[in-house]
């Protein structure tokens, strides 16, 4: 079977994602940080795909991003398929 992640893992694609959420906000890893409350080295890790965050996480960087959770879920289907 066939996935959408053939050469990267969906850690990776996800992190990928939140990279660039972030840096189109123009916001550094700790101002990220300071607006979800999630500390700067578990945001590096989402971001280079080592950390599996659970929902909570994905909800809480949303609110951060000021975005609907679905789009954060619809950027990561987009990206990838």
């Amino acid at each position: 079977m066939n996935t959408i992640y053939e050469d990267k893992s969906a850690s990776e694609h996800f992190g990928q994602l939140i990279k660039a959420l972030r840096t189109n906000r123009q916001f550094t890893q700790e101002d990220l940080s300071e607006k979800s409350d999630i500390g700067v080295q578990y945001i590096s890790r989402i971001e280079n795909g080592s950390a599996n965050p659970t929902l909570k996480i994905i909800s809480t960087l949303a609110t951060a991003f000021e975005v609907a959770l679905s789009d954060i879920f619809a950027g990561l289907k987009k990206n990838n398929g």
